[in-house]
């Protein structure tokens, strides 16, 4: 069975920042050696341009920094009622009733202590209750449930003890439902009242749409007529002069994109969907209207399009991750080895296709002047070969993503927010960092050198708090001599300098776009020192590896290593071809290419934007995306991590670079973004004002 996937999300009212907190923080880059020494600070009467002042004198968040924290709010409340308990706020919007009111999706289900003393204390009678109250408003339940809801990522704080109702949703879903919410909520907190209960616990309803796994694939080639794609771009556009016309959707766009989306596991039966993605400051509450008129605007045209507008944004690349220096918990093992994290990895001396890269430094978090952190990692794309005039032989450097690499320069900062959460600040005005981003980087650009390590210290630093806690453990005697071992080898090796890969020489910045506004996100690593002499192959995984993966059908007939691009590189595919890509964190992944571009908005690069002139939307770039294909990894073709991985085709010519990706709510399957790579060879030769001669996939020598 099919539903329209209507509005569904989340939003509230606003928090406040600390005034004082980002007005001039330190920022903090050291070596790998632990020199802890050289903390520089941003001057005080030059604050960052990501913050502005109001007349008040307080500095005001960037949309940046907003987008982050609303992503703690609540729904915006639609009414409120009063129990023995006192008053209490609802919110209520399209799939979604709730008191108090939701947390913003996606929210995940589990256990909670607050649960557990409720379930010993009332057994089933709340939930007993509930059902009772909701059948006399005429609503059959499907299901009703005691569970903690939160939303991933949060911690252990946004965990809500919550009587959560699924049901049928129809047009008189929204007032009766709120009835029902009201009822139960009042019923109880008559009940749990003076029960000592740490929380509250939340009444929530939810329409059965909002249990139900999406599929996503691209939009047929029998659909892609010509009237079609010669509409597209025009509808496009369109939609995003409807959004900037009410204030709740104005400049909040984080993504519009066209694929197939639905609930059914056969594609041509899911409706053709403008997927429309919004940041979290956006009101849910007041999208109604606009996703009415966006529907006008699709009915217009004869190609049968539905809208979907829920709360989402790209997948962010890793900012930091925390200086390991105590005993890991359990979950944060499950984590981390859930991200290819191995502690028990030997280290390579040569550096792969797919191999995990990350800045040579440390960084430091905020003004506390005593946490530090290890920088994020990704992937190195490729070995490619270029040319120069100075030096005509063919020479080898690393291809990967900008945003990689980029916290390796000086400026770099981090923040964290009242809640905790750590944030990516603009860099130091006027640093390395600040002028790359703008400009970006070519021989002799910065005074110091920004280096990458491979492994990269974040993968690092977890092994070796991994295997102390293994050693200190009661394992067997020949286990605790092999982590022994094993940790003496990978210390050793940070400690002789052999992680040392290289040196950043050219890099993109974040300015740069092609000529059809694609976003160009490229860095090339030289290898320097130790690491010259680390220069590795662009090995292509075997039909075993495919088979272990969970691809016995949808894999490359290529084998060997990765071939140059065909003729007409990315552009020389068909739409719904397969292609594939080998990334750190989720290794090879089979995908699906779609000629449909899509908008995106990034926001690691908005301090950037108002630099970039004579673009109408400068926020918005147009990406080819790649749908991930069903198969191993819940159907992801990038995470977090993969930044930087070369996308490949049936015959494993490379054909683009991937930088970002997102997926769809309750979605099963997720899609990324990719910049040809033709164009990203061409802009290599064009930034470098042509002293870049040639350029192609590195060969064996």
């Amino acid at each position: 069975m099919n539903f329209f996937l209507g509005a569904c999300g989340y939003n509230a009212a606003s928090l406040a920042l600390s005034p004082n907190y980002f007005l001039s923080p330190p920022y903090h880059i050291v070596d790998h050696k632990n020199n802890l020494s050289s903390t520089k600070m941003a001057s005080s009467f030059d604050p960052p341009d990501f913050l502005t002042l109001s007349l008040s004198g307080k500095p005001e968040m960037s949309d940046f920094v907003r987008s982050k924290r609303a992503r703690h709010r609540f729904t915006e409340h639609s009414s409120s009622d009063s129990s023995d308990s006192g008053t209490f706020l609802v919110s209520n919007v399209k799939f979604r009733v709730g008191a108090p009111p939701t947390q913003p999706l996606p929210v995940e289900s589990g256990w909670s202590t607050v649960c557990t003393k409720v379930q010993g204390t009332f057994g089933t009678s709340l939930q007993d209750q509930a059902e009772i109250i909701a059948k006399a408003e005429g609503v059959e339940p499907l299901n009703v449930e005691l569970l903690a809801r939160f939303v991933p990522g949060l911690g252990s704080n946004s965990r809500r003890a919550t009587i959560l109702i699924v049901a049928e949703w129809n047009e008189a879903s929204p007032s009766i439902w709120e009835s029902i919410v009201k009822k139960t909520k009042k019923f109880v907190d008559s009940s749990t009242r003076g029960a000592s209960l740490k929380d509250e616990v939340c009444v929530e309803m939810v329409a059965r749409e909002l249990t139900l796994p999406k599929y996503v694939t691209p939009i047929p080639t029998t659909e892609l007529t010509k009237s079609f794609c010669e509409d597209w771009p025009r509808i496009a556009e369109k939609i995003l002069d409807i959004l900037d016309l009410y204030p709740s959707t104005k400049s909040r766009a984080t993504s519009l994109a066209l694929v197939k989306l639905g609930f059914s596991k056969i594609p041509s039966e899911n409706p053709s969907t403008v997927y429309v993605s919004v940041d979290y400051e956006s009101e849910e509450s007041k999208w109604p209207p606009v996703v009415g008129e966006i529907q006008q605007l699709l009915n217009r045209y004869p190609h049968n399009l539905q809208v979907h507008m829920e709360h989402n944004t790209t997948i962010e690349f890793y900012p930091e991750f925390p200086l390991i220096d105590k005993p890991l918990s359990d979950r944060e093992k499950e984590s981390k080895q859930g991200l290819s994290f191995d502690p028990e990895r030997k280290y390579n001396k040569l550096v792969m296709l797919g191999e995990d890269i990350g800045p040579e430094c440390y960084l430091k978090l905020g003004d506390s002047g005593d946490e530090y952190n290890v920088p994020g990692l990704g992937t190195m794309g490729c070995w490619i070969e270029i040319k120069t005039k100075k030096e005509p032989q063919w020479a080898k450097y690393a291809l990967t993503n900008w945003h990689v690499v980029r916290p390796a320069f000086d400026g770099f900062q981090l923040g964290k927010s009242d809640t905790g959460e750590k944030i990516i600040l603009a860099p130091v005005r006027d640093s390395d960092l600040w002028k790359a981003d703008l400009v970006g980087v070519e021989p002799g650009f910065a005074s110091k050198k920004a280096d990458i390590e491979h492994p990269a210290r974040a993968k690092h630093c977890f092994a070796v708090q991994y295997l102390k806690d293994e050693i200190k453990a009661n394992s067997t005697p020949s286990e605790t001599a092999g982590y022994k071992k094993h940790l003496k080898e990978i210390k050793s090796f940070f400690d002789n300098n052999e992680q040392h890969f290289g040196s950043i020489c050219w890099a993109s910045g974040y300015t740069r776009r092609t000529e059809n506004n694609g976003r160009l996100d490229w860095a090339l690593i030289k290898p320097t020192g130790t690491g010259v002499s680390r220069i590795g192959e662009n090995a292509l995984p075997t039909k075993d590896d495919w088979k272990k993966r969970g691809f016995q059908a949808h894999r490359p007939r290529a084998r060997g290593n990765l071939k140059q691009p065909p003729d007409h590189g990315l552009r020389s595919l068909a739409n719904a071809d397969l292609v594939f890509k080998v990334g750190t964190t989720t290794g090879a992944t089979s995908g699906m290419f779609s000629h449909i571009k899509s908008k995106v908005k990034f926001e690691e690069d908005r301090h950037v934007q108002e630099y970039m002139k004579g673009q109408h939307r400068p926020y918005l770039s147009d990406e080819f995306l790649h749908v991930a294909y069903p198969g191993a990894d819940k159907n992801w073709f990038s995470k977090k991590g993969d930044s930087g991985s070369v996308v490949f085709d049936m015959d494993g010519r490379a054909v683009a670079l991937l930088f970002s990706g997102q997926m769809a709510l309750d979605a099963l399957n997720s899609w990324s973004f990719v910049t040809p790579i033709e164009d990203v060879f061409n802009d290599i030769k064009a930034f470098s004002k042509q002293e870049i001669t040639d350029i192609r996939i590195a060969e064996d020598s």
